[in-house]
This record gives structure tokens, sequence and C-alpha cells, in this order.
């Protein structure tokens, strides 16, 4: 099988996206990898491939020495005016080259039938403003978002990352959420409780969060429920956004 990730960057949304799939792999399967790679990007473009195999490696260099072997495939990337490049490993982020290494080694981790879309947040805080990351995986896409907000509140950060998740969800189906801090986790682990609290102290503004995230996924058809456990590696990519998000780097 021959797996691709196609990552790139959403204005739109603020957000990284890596949409995945696999298909069979046939005799020439070099031509068709380089193949699929072009189809799925715009025209006009520079394409950046990352890959952890060294025929392609080769076909790409060939491709760039004018080689006889590739000439259909140069024709047709020069027709629409598309180019391949190496990545350089170095310049690679660490959840895309992860990726995919599982990829490769069939690991990749996916949802279950019945969960539409798995999502990790995580928020850190130098008490002047909170980064927050998030990391979403469902229906064939990963989506990895980081922003940062004035004040020092994680738990209200990590909420509002759900009400990002459920703008860019589109609505329908099941997310299941995991919050890397305790207070966020809990507001799911008992929302039956805090959904009926109300008032200024800590539960009824909890109270008032859970249930205004609750109309909103009941509008649009979603329901929302912790997840069991962690991923291992999800959340530690949601960790990398926010930790990113600190830094003021741009590498996702």
């Amino acid at each position: 099988m021959l797996t691709y990730v196609h990552v790139l960057k959403d204005a739109r949304l603020d957000a990284t996206i890596g949409n995945y799939h696999s298909q069979p792999q046939d005799d020439n399967w070099v031509v068709q990898a380089l193949t699929e790679a072009a189809r799925l990007s715009r025209t006009r473009s520079t394409i950046r491939i990352h890959t952890t195999e060294s025929e392609i490696t080769n076909a790409i260099r060939d491709l760039r020495n004018k080689s006889d072997e590739y000439g259909e495939l140069a024709r047709s990337l020069a027709k629409s005016g598309k180019s391949f490049v190496l990545a350089r490993p170095e310049r690679e982020s660490p959840i895309w080259r992860d990726l995919m290494k599982l990829m490769k080694d069939g690991k990749m981790p996916t949802p279950s039938p019945l969960v539409t879309y798995v999502v990790h947040t995580a928020a850190i805080t130098d008490y002047e403003r909170v980064y927050t990351g998030v990391v979403m995986v469902g229906l064939g896409t990963i989506v990895v978002h980081a922003t940062a907000s004035t004040g020092d509140d994680l738990i209200d950060a990590e909420l509002n990352m759900m009400e990002w998740v459920l703008q860019v969800g589109g609505g329908g189906g099941r997310i299941d959420v995991h919050h890397s801090t305790d207070g966020a986790r809990r507001i799911w682990e008992q929302a039956d409780h805090l959904a009926k609290q109300e008032g200024t102290h800590d539960l009824g503004r909890s109270g008032t969060r859970l249930r205004s995230l609750a109309r909103e996924a009941f509008r649009i058809r979603t329901q929302i429920q912790a997840a069991r456990a962690p991923n291992p590696l999800f959340d530690r990519f949601a960790r990398f956004a926010a930790s990113t998000c600190w830094a003021d780097g741009n590498i996702l």
C-alpha cells in the first residue's frame, strides 16, 4: 500500500491540515506516488516531498536532471507548472515526520467507527497569556491549530478550543475529547452534575460554559463526550502545538 499525507496551511482556519489516504501499490509505484502527489497539489506550485523511500528520493533527483526514464511525468509536471523539491529532514516538523513513520509501519491510530473526531487539547501559560494547541483527527484528516489569548485561565482556554472544533467539524457525529488540564477534563466527566450549576462561583461558571457548548453541539447535531483515555501520540502533538505557539514559532 502507498500512503500519502498532503499537508497544507489553511489561512481561513488558521490551521495546518494533513489529509491522508492509502491506495494499492502497483509495479510502477514510484511514478504512481509522484503522480498522486502532483494531483493533490495546486497548479504552478513547488511541492516539497517528505519521504521515507530512497526510490522516490532518487526519482526526484532524476527528474531534476531530466532523465528520460520519467519523461511522461516530467511533461505532465511542466504542463501544470508544478515541480518537486526534496524537503530537508531537519526542516520537517516532528508531527508529520512521526506520522509518516507510523503510517509506514502500519501503526497509525485511527478513531473507532463510532467516533467522527478524536480531539486533544493542551494549554500552557506564562501568567500573562495562555498558549493553546488542539489536534483533531478523523475522516482522513489531521487538523493542528494553535492560538494565544490574554490571561492565565487554562480551563477556559481549552474550552475555547472546543468552540473552534465545533465550528471546524461541520456538525454531525460524535467527538471524543481529552484536555490536558484536570479541570477541563472534569467538565465533560461530570457534565450531568455541572449542567445544573448556576451562579458566579467556579462551579456556576463551569456550568454556564458547559451549557453554552452543549447548546451549540445540539444545534449542529454533534455529541461530545470525554475520551476514555488520551492517545499518547495526539496528546503529545497538542502539547507540541501549544509549545510552538508559546515559542512564537511557525513550524507546524
